[in-house]
């Protein structure tokens, strides 16, 4: 009988890794779990852990707790503050998972001896001209491509995504069928996993980050009031402007310089360009075909073609084939070649 190959799964103690375990061990593998403490926030959340636990005992798997609370804070904690008092909207799924996640999840499996990895995220993995490429999940409401844009060749080659062929509803069926009722039932996490309440203004002020107060400018120049400071404003924001107008503006600039927020209606937010930086692409191919790409500025946004221009080794230049509106700088402009996750960037800015 031949060995089993083993594989380290990232486990949440949510449905999506646990039904993960269960496909990967009925497929033939080894499977150890670990689960990362990471923030503040699952200090005095310890349930999850719990939760991971029961299920590794219950499939009988061995499962490890790392707790990376202080590298955490000190890489993706302070890098989501310095982009707000940088007056940009962070992305720090997009930081995190190569920075963090993925690569302790490669650390601990060379330790392990672990030949994979793998994550309960709605992706898919195949081969393209002979080379291994995340695709896009079957469940186009729950594909989670977008996030992953920044790992390595050497992560991907050992990557398995078991739910990449299902769909969101399937899985919590999977769950209830083989005798996991509550966590069939388990919500979703929604929003940043470090933030309780999802509610970042009190998170950074919590962190003692304070904004001074400054103008609106309409878009002609004209001041229309006063805002509370660069850090509660976003591209694209409508609520929580405490102004009383006559019409429907929305955030389309942050000038941090002369600390003013710049505000136009809907129509004035489209643009045909972004610049990007800290670009990533897991093959030089994009670098030499003049062919169009897609690109998604925002996780449910729909797919728009473009083409791309690389300026040098940390900047490009995307050319939109339709404009788009709420371009945000600080979030990511992530590509395709068809379903095939190609890579991504940084936006710096958008015209």
């Amino acid at each position: 009988m031949s060995k089993k190959q083993r594989v380290l799964l990232g486990m949440s103690g949510g449905v999506d890794s646990s039904m993960a375990a269960l496909l990967l061990q009925k497929q033939g593998y080894e499977v150890l779990g670990v689960t990362f403490l990471f923030s503040e926030a699952d200090d005095h959340n310890h349930h999850f852990i719990d939760d991971a636990e029961q299920l590794a005992n219950k499939l009988q798997i061995k499962h490890i707790v790392a707790d990376l609370r202080e590298e955490f804070e000190e890489k993706v904690v302070r890098y989501f503050i310095d982009e707000y008092l940088k007056g940009r909207t962070p992305f720090p799924c997009a930081y995190c998972n190569p920075e963090m996640k993925f690569k302790y999840l490669m650390e601990l499996a060379d330790k392990e001896n672990c030949e994979y990895i793998a994550t309960g995220h709605y992706v898919k993995t195949g081969m393209y001209k002979g080379k291994k490429y995340l695709f896009q999940g079957d469940d186009e409401d729950k594909d989670q491509t977008f996030f992953l844009w920044g790992l390595k060749r050497n992560i991907v080659d050992r990557l398995l995504f078991p739910l990449g062929e299902f769909k969101k509803n399937e899985i919590r069926s999977l769950a209830k069928e083989n005798g996991f009722e509550q966590l069939s039932e388990k919500k979703d996490s929604l929003g940043v996993c470090f933030i309780e309440g999802n509610n970042y203004r009190n998170f950074l002020e919590k962190k003692g980050i304070k904004s001074e107060p400054g103008n609106y400018i309409y878009h002609n120049g004209e001041i229309l009031g006063r805002h509370k400071g660069i850090t509660n404003y976003t591209i694209g924001q409508r609520r929580g402007l405490g102004l009383n107008l006559n019409f429907p503006v929305f955030v389309s600039e942050i000038r941090l310089d002369d600390n003013e927020i710049v505000l136009s209606k809907y129509e004035d937010l489209y643009r045909n360009k972004i610049s990007i930086i800290n670009y990533y692409f897991i093959d030089k191919e994009v670098f030499t075909v003049n062919k169009t790409w897609i690109v998604k500025v925002r996780y449910r946004l729909q797919e728009t073609p473009c083409k791309l221009h690389i300026l040098n080794e940390t900047r490009a230049e995307v050319e939109l084939l339709e404009s788009e509106a709420m371009i945000s700088p600080g979030q990511t402009a992530v590509f395709y070649d068809g379903d095939r996750l190609v890579g991504g960037g940084f936006i710096e800015s958008s015209e």
